[in-house]
């Protein structure tokens, strides 16, 4: 017999593999992060299902999906019994707990498949995440790193994750640097529900009283900061990093370059602008990149565009000083384990209150 389970249980249950049944584009939109997807109808057949639905009613709805789960059935099933060779305990979800995951279950009990059922579905886990963040974000204190574009903050924030610093990586999650060619070379963006249930993922296996982010504003392309994340980001400790301008032309270099077919994305990006350009400027731009002068390219947009547009939340009580990305990768490090002291600043130098530092 099929037993019931809530979002909370997850936790706790030995072995598990997590199922979503759902099609999957509705997997790829959003899902319990980690898990699998094994569809009890694909995407066709799921639009099918929702046409008999709209033109002929509920019934015979539920007789087409009947008939096409009966059709699936075996590949299913030899899904479920490839999962219970490695996992003790198989979880199984669909929307919100309905006919879906209980037809599913039901079969495959009388199969001889056990199966856990997450009652609700994932509207069920949502509506849990999205109480439990806000309940452990209000136990954290934030220290926020911030500064213009390309002066090195991502490269900290992940060398610090790297080594076990408390961190939330927002661009990460995002999968977008938050800027005006933020995603450039980085593929699709997860929908807003992943995006927030990545974060809580991240933010549970986080036991530090301090967390580390890095500022940003309140949308990262298309996903935004939920609302207690970015309230507590407001209310955190700001330190700002500074780097020479050259270095900073540099790192954007690095970081927006490497992929290929990167320059057709900063053709649209820069099209975006031509607006507040203007066209003398627009024309300059587009003529430094058609004859691939790169780094006058990005030294354009910091000066003309990421520097004018560069918005400071919250005066920060440190500024620090570069010459180079690796001295503030390791500088700050130095810098956040004071600062993380015990939630104090150990050092005179670091003492609540704005100083400037010069490396």
């Amino acid at each position: 017999m099929t037993r019931d389970i809530l979002p909370e249980d997850l936790e706790n249950i030995e072995n598990p593999v997590i199922v979503d049944i759902r099609s999957p584009e509705e997997f790829k939109n959003f899902h319990i992060p980690g898990a699998i997807n094994v569809p009890l109808f694909d995407d066709e057949q799921k639009k099918l299902i929702g046409k008999v639905y709209r033109e002929e009613g509920v019934d015979k709805a539920l007789k087409v999906g009947e008939e096409i789960g009966k059709s699936r059935l075996k590949e299913i099933l030899d899904a479920f019994l490839e999962l219970k060779g490695s996992y003790k305990n198989i979880v199984v979800y669909c929307w919100r707990g309905g006919m879906r995951s209980q037809s599913l279950c039901q079969a495959l009990t009388e199969l001889g498949v056990e199966t856990l059922r997450l009652k609700g579905g994932y509207r069920t886990y949502r509506r849990y995440i999205l109480k439990r963040t806000e309940e452990i974000i209000d136990q954290k204190q934030l220290i926020v790193l911030s500064g213009k574009t390309g002066c090195g903050k991502t490269h900290i924030i992940r060398h610090l994750k790297k080594e076990g610093f408390p961190v939330l990586d927002l661009e990460g999650h995002a999968n977008h640097r938050g800027s005006l060619l933020g995603g450039t070379g980085l593929g699709e963006q997860p929908s807003q529900k992943m995006f927030e249930s990545l974060l809580y993922e991240d933010l549970k296996s986080i036991k530090s009283t301090t967390l580390i982010v890095e500022d940003e504003s309140r949308r990262i392309g298309r996903v935004h900061i939920p609302q207690p994340l970015w309230k507590k980001k407001m209310e955190g400790r700001y330190v700002e990093i500074r780097l020479p301008i050259e270095e900073r032309v540099r790192v954007i270099l690095e970081d927006y370059t490497s992929r290929e077919g990167w320059e057709k994305e900063v053709r649209k990006a820069i099209e975006r602008l031509r607006k507040y350009l203007g066209n003398k400027k627009y024309r300059d731009v587009l003529e430094l990149l058609e004859r691939g002068d790169y780094r006058e390219v990005v030294r354009f947009l910091i000066e003309e565009h990421y520097d004018k547009r560069y918005r400071v939340f919250k005066e920060p009580e440190l500024v620090i000083e570069y010459r180079s990305v690796i001295e503030a990768v390791s500088g700050a490090r130095e810098v956040l384990l004071e600062m993380m002291d015990e939630g104090e600043v150990q050092d005179s130098g670091l003492q609540r209150g704005k100083k400037t530092i010069k490396v």
